[in-house]
């Protein structure tokens, strides 16, 4: 990666600091919310200039947090996975354009995708060697910037990597009832930020 870590704590060096408030990534009910963690009402976000550019801290407690909750969605990631993207698709149709196999297919035949399953099996498993490598955080970096550099391959905006982390979240909720509390929420919002800079730095490298 060559000189990767030093421009990362550069880039974090002159970040401010950031804000930690409730329900910064999950849709407002009503439909017509404010600009939530950066996103305007119609779920449109902003470009890489107009946002704060900052590696988020990922305290000790917080990895606690999330490799506890993702025991509980692990046990059936496959299905979590295929929420995700739906929602996703919906949410940003532009992005279902992105995917090939996906293109103009209804959310009914998303559903039974066989494609879409091994897709977001794909992501998940992304999800969980980042958490299974807390303790090697050099690793993860490196492997995230990787990922970042394929996407570049696969004509992805450098935008749409924020939108992954909004729509996880809201699908893992309801699968964690009781354990959902303001303080996983904070955790896996904070790893989300985490996954997006390092893909979206390497993309912009």
């Amino acid at each position: 990666m060559g000189g990767q870590g030093s421009k990362l704590d550069k880039m974090k060096a002159g970040a401010g600091e950031k804000a930690s408030h409730r329900k910064k990534y999950l849709p407002q009910t009503n439909g017509s919310s404010p600009a939530v963690n950066g996103m305007s009402p119609d779920n449109s976000c902003p470009s890489i200039e107009e946002q704060q550019v900052e590696l988020p801290s990922f305290t000790e407690r917080q990895k606690e947090l999330v490799t506890d909750t993702w025991r509980v969605v692990q046990e059936d990631m496959a299905k979590v996975g295929v929420v995700i993207f739906i929602k996703l698709f919906e949410t940003h149709p532009e992005v279902q354009n992105v995917f090939m196999p996906f293109r103009g297919q209804s959310q009914e035949t998303l559903r039974e995708s066989a494609q879409l399953k091994s897709h977001a099996l794909r992501v998940m498993g992304t999800v969980d060697k980042c958490i299974s490598r807390f303790q090697e955080p050099d690793k993860v970096k490196e492997m995230l910037h990787e990922l970042g550099a394929r996407h570049v391959i696969y004509n992805a905006k450098v935008d749409y990597m924020d939108l992954i982390g909004p729509q996880f979240i809201w699908a893992i909720e309801p699968v964690l009832g009781d354990r959902w509390t303001p303080e996983v929420e904070q955790a896996w919002s904070d790893l989300f930020k985490f996954v997006s800079y390092i893909m979206k730095d390497a993309m912009n490298f």
